[in-house]
């Protein structure tokens, strides 16, 4: 059996990325706009692996840089979604929302709810949104205090926030009741950090249907 067997197969996702459909040039497009938005300053709540210490000043173009999902990562992302045909797909970490535009170009008839615990990232996230007619409902607090608001079965879990090993493991565990049989989670940036790393080789060691690593994500499939 080839390792990839279930996910997007080097060729496939080569060949998605050089040669891209219209809605995913327009991701792409929009992502090279972020990270060109050099004289767009703003201040956004600092959350998550950093804590909070007040408002953080930064500048459009270093979070883009920073954190948004760039191109390769995207197809990747949305060619995994594509073959499993969520219904219901639940993100934790919206972030400027370009990783969950991917999710929505891959199942445009998903149900799909993402948190993000910054209000003006949020905001920027609904903006993009509304820009490809995206209806994806985002939810703006705390993992904790949102979490307990939402409700399952859920088809794909995409975690891509609070970049600590003890929250990624946390989540895991308390979001897996609410993950349906055969579903996914995906959890992104596992090479983030040695306390992600380890938390990762953890997870994985679990009564898992299948375990897969492909940089930077790790799937876990119940």
């Amino acid at each position: 059996m080839a390792w990839w067997r279930g996910f997007p197969d080097p060729f496939s996702l080569l060949r998605a990325y050089l040669f891209p459909a219209p809605q995913m040039q327009a991701i792409y497009a929009l992502y090279g706009r972020l990270c060109r938005a050099t004289g767009h300053k703003l201040e956004i709540e600092s959350y998550g692996a950093i804590r909070p210490t007040g408002a953080l000043s930064t500048t459009l173009s270093h979070l883009a840089r920073k954190a948004a999902t760039p191109p390769l990562k995207g197809t990747y992302l949305y060619l995994f979604t594509q073959q499993q045909k969520p219904r219901r797909i639940l993100e934790l970490g919206t972030h400027l929302g370009i990783g969950t535009l991917y999710l929505h170009t891959a199942a445009p008839n998903a149900d799909i709810h993402t948190v993000e615990a910054s209000k003006t990232l949020a905001m920027y996230a609904r903006r993009h949104f509304a820009l490809f007619g995206a209806r994806i409902h985002i939810h703006t607090g705390t993992f904790e205090e949102v979490l307990p608001t939402l409700a399952g079965p859920w088809d794909m879990i995409y975690i891509d926030g609070d970049h600590r090993g003890t929250a990624l493991e946390a989540y895991v565990t308390a979001l897996y009741p609410q993950l349906r049989a055969g579903g996914w989670f995906v959890c992104d940036d596992i090479y983030w950090s040695r306390d992600m790393w380890l938390s990762w080789q953890k997870l994985r060691r679990g009564d898992w249907r299948r375990t897969h690593t492909v940089y930077p994500f790790g799937f876990l499939q119940r």
